[in-house]
């Protein structure tokens, strides 16, 4: 049986150094050997493409998920309709799932996991999925990764095996190598870095468990730019947070991303919390000068996109919607960030690209009912 790569799962080979899994001939035979690509990921930070695509991807985790007892869905609980979406639900419709939660960390304002519990499963019932169990965590400072643990113990109490799937960049790797107490797999910022499915045993069980490549959802606005702004936009530290109160046509964007138009005309203007990654700059104008600053691609107050994909990501076909969003109520652009109607009713017109998802949900962020005017 051919050797496979500990890091990304991809075959070991040495007859090609620009095929993936290339490495020398004298070190394939190593313990957990891994190959040149991991190797590069994991001591240089570097950012290697290949030539797979989510069609591929979603093959390998469907092999997988056949011969499973367990699923261990990772979600972004930031970006959660950006990382459980339809395409993922369809994976697991009928699988004995835990829904490991992660991102808690970066909640802005106080929240008990208990409140964030009982917001998902209100998300989770109107998808029809009713998980085994619900795991709030943070595998940035491995928060709840015992709790994953204690959980597929008591789920698989004589051994088995469990995959862990989710969307790209949810943190699916950096959970397994907290599982296994150890750098295992290949953990990179970049979307795309497991290529095939990694097995390994829990230490002192008899469970396997099983890294997947991740899904690449659809609609999701992070995947529409360059790498580096991919990174910009998905949050990996503070979630940058601000308030408006406007009147009617008054335009803000969201980086060069997406840009609101107010529609309300009642005397009372509603207030508003928009929520992303402090990477992306919230601009307020107008109609007129907001097209100007896109046509003239001005940095200063459009980004991300930045300079290298702003022509790629202006060139797609974009499109205009109206929404109409209640108090406590929030609309969630998938992949970017979300807004929170604070005193309302508020109603927009959204502009983005066509292919971005937009959704409207119940208040994750519940408004506080003490609303400065200003």
């Amino acid at each position: 049986m051919a050797k496979k790569c500990s890091g990304c799962g991809i075959e070991l080979q040495s007859e090609d150094k620009n095929l993936p899994g290339y490495l020398p001939e004298n070190k394939i035979k190593e313990k957990d050997a891994i190959c040149q690509r991991c190797f590069k990921i994991s001591n240089y930070g570097a950012y290697l493409p290949i030539d797979l695509n989510d069609k591929d991807y979603k093959n390998e985790v469907l092999k997988v998920l056949k011969k499973m007892d367990v699923v261990v869905v990772v979600v972004d609980l930031i970006d959660f309709e950006g990382s459980f979406d339809k395409e993922l639900i369809s994976l697991i419709w009928n699988k004995k799932i835990i829904l490991a939660v992660n991102k808690i960390d970066l909640v802005p304002g106080e929240k008990h996991p208990a409140e964030i519990t009982n917001w998902l499963m209100g998300r989770l019932f109107l998808s029809k999925i009713k998980p085994l169990d619900i795991a709030i965590m943070s595998v940035k400072d491995m928060y709840g990764v015992n709790g994953i643990i204690r959980k597929l113990r008591h789920f698989l109490p004589n051994g088995g095996d469990a995959a862990v799937i989710g969307a790209t960049n949810v943190g699916k790797s950096s959970l397994i190598n907290g599982i296994m107490k150890d750098k295992k797999v290949t953990v990179s910022k970049y979307p795309g870095t497991t290529l095939k499915t990694v097995k390994f045993g829990i230490p002192k069980t008899k469970i396997n468990i099983y890294d997947t490549p991740g899904i690449i959802p659809k609609g999701r606005i992070s995947d529409m730019v360059c790498e580096d702004c991919n990174l910009k936009i998905v949050p990996s530290g503070e979630i940058s947070r601000k308030t408006f109160k406007l009147k009617k046509d008054r335009v803000i964007s969201m980086g060069g991303l997406a840009w609101l138009k107010i529609l309300t005309e009642y005397e009372v203007s509603p207030i508003f919390t928009l929520y992303a990654s402090k990477e992306v700059i919230f601009h307020e104008t107008n109609e007129e000068k907001m097209k100007e600053l896109i046509s003239e691609k001005t940095q200063e107050f459009l980004k991300p996109p930045c300079e290298k994909c702003s022509d790629d990501y202006y060139n797609r076909e974009w499109k205009k919607e109206i929404h109409e969003i209640e108090e406590n109520q929030e609309l969630v652009f998938k992949g970017l960030g979300w807004l929170t109607v604070k005193r309302g009713p508020l109603m927009v017109e959204v502009n983005v690209p066509k292919d971005a998802e937009i959704i409207i949900r119940d208040a994750f962020i519940e408004p506080k009912r003490e609303v400065i005017d200003y």
